[in-house]
């Protein structure tokens, strides 16, 4: 008989949740705390943007209430694989071709901001979420995507001054103990962190600063009333002086506008049995985050107490349940190292990630109503430095300026809101895979 993959007392919840559950209300905001009637500012999302925004706008002596339809942050921001780094996922040439060389450059270098800007939010902040600057390998999936990388990294280092570095097929193994790989690079300022910690720390500052947040708020609609919005919260009514969509991945009905700006995309995560820090270690022996060029998108890591393998990727474009998604994770996972073939699964979840249109992130007002969105996998570190930004723009200041703000943010065509074509995304996406083997 084949070996079980799910353990028998799997979880279908993020292994994070295990330091970090998911509060229905802010602690110190009450236990089911009245609907004011009024604010300032009404923020549409609890996750890393809209934390990060109430921290800012609250410290400014703004009167700050951020609205979550479930519990607090229990979309991305604590369902991420806890990875941060530089930004976005479009390249120099991609970018340079589209805007011109300057925006390109400029885009690049917000990227490269958002990290530095997010790490020395968690110093500043006193934020205990094992940060770590851990680096980050990424494997080259073909002979082609590793010489692709040699090219980049150049370009960027001269550049932009990026810290990175080569590494040949012969030494890939100091890395990552596989030889699915044609070599790769490592981005050294790159690294890792607990992703619900972080979200934990990021709510205490926002509340301490005086900040109400709410759970199990869903926001069903917003309208311009005057110079003011008025939301409908679950059957009540609010009205806010000015209004931040900060909902990514789990954007609804409230802002069709933002809806058609963005698709939801599953990203599906599982965590491994303890299987000891030695063995860990012997598979990612430099303990870095790692990812790949192939399209399946693998990324994988040791857990923060270097006890487990936390595996991610692309189980499916369209969503499925989350034990089918563990087994096509878990093959994944033994594809690259066939050692893991006994390891069972104690823990399988999934989390959406938002694509604009251009895959590119987006802050600004609609029409009064501010936003920043779209962040594409890349949120650990965008999200809250954008979250700091669009505050920032609310308020008028200086520093809410931001190449992001001067894209065109374009709707997708045919598209309402609702992925209806996922599955047929799906279809051709597993005939690319077959195509390019590995899963």
């Amino acid at each position: 008989m084949a070996q079980p993959i799910l353990s028998d007392d799997v979880s279908f919840e993020p292994w994070w949740w295990q330091a970090a559950p998911r509060p229905a209300e802010a602690p110190e905001n009450g236990s089911a705390a009245p609907l004011p009637g009024w604010c300032d500012v009404a923020i549409v999302g609890a996750g890393f943007t809209g934390l990060s925004a109430a921290l800012v706008l609250a410290r400014a002596g703004r009167n700050v209430l951020v609205l979550d339809a479930g519990p607090i942050g229990a979309g991305a921001s604590s369902r991420n694989g806890g990875m941060i780094g530089s930004g976005h996922r479009v390249g120099f040439a991609e970018l340079e071709a589209r805007y011109g060389r300057p925006t390109a450059e400029a885009i690049i270098r917000e990227g490269l901001t958002s990290l530095d800007f997010t790490a020395e939010l968690i110093e500043r902040e006193q934020i205990a979420c094992s940060f770590r600057r851990s680096g980050r390998f990424r494997g080259a999936w073909r002979p082609a995507d590793y010489e692709a990388f040699g090219r980049e990294l150049d370009f960027m280092a001269k550049t932009f001054g990026v810290e990175a570095a080569m590494v040949p097929r012969a030494e890939q193994h100091r890395e990552v103990a596989s030889e699915a790989y044609h070599g790769g690079c490592i981005y050294l300022s790159h690294g890792g962190l607990h992703p619900g910690l972080f979200h934990q720390g990021l709510l205490a500052r926002a509340v301490s600063a005086g900040a109400t947040v709410l759970g199990s708020r869903p926001v069903r609609a917003i309208a311009r009333e005057g110079e003011a919005f008025r939301l409908d919260v679950a059957g009540a009514p609010l009205v806010a002086r000015e209004v931040i969509v900060a909902t990514n991945g789990y954007s609804g009905r409230a802002s069709p506008w933002h809806s058609r700006r963005l698709i939801p995309v599953p990203s599906y995560i599982i965590a491994s049995e303890p299987l000891g820090r030695e063995r860990v270690a012997g598979l990612i022996p430099g303990g870095r985050m790692i990812v790949e060029s192939r399209s399946r998108h693998c990324y994988y890591r040791p857990s923060p107490d270097g006890e487990r393998i936390l595996f991610g990727g692309r189980a499916s474009v369209a969503p499925i349940a989350p034990a089918e998604a563990a087994r096509r994770l878990h093959r994944l996972m033994v594809g690259l190292f066939p050692s893991l073939a006994d390891t069972r699964v104690t823990h399988a979840w999934t989390g959406n990630v938002a694509f604009s249109r251009d895959r590119l992130p987006h802050i600004g007002a609609h029409k009064g109503l501010h936003y920043a969105l779209g962040y594409g996998g890349s949120g650990v570190a965008m999200a809250p430095y954008l979250g700091y930004k669009i505050a920032q723009l609310l308020l008028g200041r200086p520093e809410g300026r931001s190449p992001f703000a001067e894209l065109p943010f374009k709707a997708f065509l045919l598209y309402d809101g609702r992925p209806w074509f996922l599955p047929l995304v799906e279809a051709k996406t597993r005939l690319a895979d077959w195509r390019e083997g590995g899963g």
